[in-house]
């Protein structure tokens, strides 16, 4: 079952939290403040809550061996690259003392083979799925809303020029990063002055609140070609996304003829808010998630008793939801592997164990 804002409207009593059933908004603004707040606990463990991690399949090229991920993952946990599990290190990793340093790195071989086996490292957050290639290019935004409600909606795209200058534009007598595009249909290009605006990079991107996602292209200046560069949901406000990039990438991998390298992984997901009834609550324990409303609410208080009830429920919220994780996961059955010789097989050598 996968809880919504209307089943914990309609499960919990809001007037405990000095809300009405009826009151959308300060009721969707209290719920996604608590889970942000339980999704950041420091008693949370490295897997998280019942139903915030979720299994994900990727298609990685050699030729772009990155994956960004979309807006409701925060990290992956854990990789297989042609179902071969591989390490996963931070942004510290390279800058290590007597460490590799940075890569990619020319990879050199020895009687041991490749030095550098396929790695994922983390990158900086994204802007889009994709990077420009061949720059400069032009940028052209579709609507994809066929009622015409997204028509005057703006987005405001950001990022270096084809001089390798910052943009810069007035909006309203005010100097903002950037230039604003006004959505029509079929299409509008980034303009400055009534001219199409060539891009090397783009650094940001912003938009209104829009009734159906919008679709942004980088355009070729010569030849016209278009190629898909990101796609921004209804509710995205400001597109940034995690990245990692795989170090030591096959071509493909042994069971598989496409140029492409299957990727699977376990991802920690991310908030995105809930606005209507019909979105679905990442923490799905609603009686924890009442619970943290309720330390919430006494947390605004400026008194020494409500901070200790603030105290009291938050306990409670973080009972329910072990609770939970015992419930579904089982307790006495960890995910636990054992390889002693590593690869090594003694039994396939005839070595036997005492």
């Amino acid at each position: 079952m996968r809880n919504r804002l209307y089943d914990f409207r309609t499960q919990c009593d809001p007037s405990d939290i000095g809300f009405c059933i009826p009151d959308m908004n300060r009721i969707a603004f209290t719920v996604n403040q608590s889970q942000r707040r339980l999704l950041m606990c420091r008693e949370i463990s490295d897997e998280g809550w019942m139903g915030t991690w979720a299994e994900m399949a990727f298609s990685v090229s050699q030729t772009y061996p990155y994956i960004t991920l979309p807006r409701d993952v925060a990290r992956i946990v854990k990789m297989n690259v042609c179902q071969r599990p591989v390490q996963i290190q931070n942004q510290f990793y390279e800058y290590l003392a007597f460490g590799d340093g940075n890569l990619p790195k020319t990879c050199f071989l020895n009687d041991r083979g490749c030095k550098w086996g396929v790695t994922a490292y983390t990158r900086n957050n994204a802007v889009t799925f994709i990077d420009l290639t061949s720059a400069p290019q032009f940028i052209r935004i579709y609507p994809q809303d066929t009622t015409g409600s997204d028509i005057g909606k703006r987005v405001l795209i950001q990022g270096i020029d084809s001089s390798g200058n910052h943009v810069y534009s007035l909006d309203n007598n005010y100097q903002v990063s950037g230039v604003f595009a006004a959505l029509v249909s079929p299409f509008v290009d980034v303009t400055v002055l009534g001219l199409p605006l060539a891009f090397n990079s783009i650094l940001g991107i912003q938009k209104d609140v829009t009734v159906a996602p919008i679709q942004i292209f980088q355009v070729d200046p010569i030849t016209g070609a278009e190629v898909l560069l990101h796609i921004m949901e209804p509710t995205e406000k400001v597109a940034s996304y995690r990245r990692y990039y795989l170090n030591s990438l096959p071509a493909n991998c042994c069971n598989q003829t496409t140029g492409s390298v299957a990727v699977s992984a376990i991802a920690k997901l991310e908030l995105v808010p809930v606005v209507a009834d019909t979105d679905y609550l990442l923490i799905q324990n609603i009686e924890a998630l009442m619970e943290e409303c309720k330390s919430l609410r006494y947390s605004k208080v400026d008194s020494m008793s409500a901070k200790q009830m603030a105290d009291y429920h938050h306990r409670a919220a973080i009972r329910l939801l072990q609770g939970e994780l015992v419930h579904y996961m089982g307790k006495e059955k960890p995910a636990m592997s054992f390889h002693p010789f590593g690869s090594f097989d003694p039994a396939a050598a005839g070595i036997g164990m005492i």
